[in-house]
């Protein structure tokens, strides 16, 4: 995936405001344990899913923006489950933010009520979620440094177990990260795009694909168990 940029916004650095930022999230974790496990959890899992990467040298690159994050967390029927949250709309005094410079997108999604209808339509219902959908897509590298953050560095001994350093290192996205303005288009395209590339070998399933996935959540319906598992 590629980044679909504004041509005439140039985008400087944000790396003065993502170092204080940073040093911001630092105080905070020093003062909440439980905060800086959920924390380091998971960006580890994002290095050794490879979602993330090491970035480049300042020196080699000629378009940098740095993506600031904090934890959200969500409770639901007495669970709480935590999220990192990175911030495209972060930016320098007067300088404008990576989602400034990124273009307005067409919404490609069903009209929701109509999926929901079409799902009630059928006696036996399929539902399915895309287990972090937009990381299932690689970001072209040539974007790559736009979306670079800073956190520790990880090191993993010859028992195969890491511990996170105390050392800062610059990571950037290897793959779509999750809040940007245009990460909604990118993940509905590349949906139909996979349906149109394999209607002809599953022109069922390609339909149900194409017409009853809501971002990253799917909804259909068939008449019975067997027609079912013939998708």
């Amino acid at each position: 995936m590629s980044l679909p940029r504004k041509e005439n916004i140039t985008l400087p650095s944000n790396h003065h405001n993502a170092v204080r930022l940073f040093r911001r999230l630092e105080q905070r974790l020093e003062g909440n344990v439980a905060l800086r496990h959920v924390y380091h959890d998971h960006m580890l899992d994002s290095i050794r899913k490879k979602q993330v990467e090491i970035a480049t040298s300042r020196q080699e690159i000629a378009d940098e923006f740095y993506l600031p994050h904090h934890a959200v967390k969500k409770e639901k029927r007495g669970v709480a489950k935590w999220r990192i949250v990175f911030e495209g709309s972060s930016h320098e005094d007067h300088a404008p933010s990576l989602k400034d410079t990124l273009q307005m997108t067409p919404n490609l999604l069903p009209e929701i009520l109509a999926t929901l209808l079409r799902f009630r339509l059928h006696p036996v219902g399929i539902i399915g979620d895309i287990g972090q959908a937009f990381l299932q897509l690689s970001l072209n590298r040539r974007d790559r440094d736009l979306t670079r953050f800073f956190w520790y560095r990880i090191i993993k001994d010859e028992d195969e177990n890491y511990d996170t350093t105390r050392k800062i290192k610059t990571y950037r996205f290897s793959r779509l990260p999750f809040g940007l303005t245009c990460t909604p288009f990118l993940l509905s395209a590349t949906i139909r795009e996979l349906a149109d590339m394999y209607k002809a070998e599953f022109p069922t399933a390609a339909a149900l694909v194409d017409n009853s996935t809501f971002m990253d959540d799917f909804a259909a319906g068939a008449e019975n168990d067997d027609r079912v598992t013939s998708f």
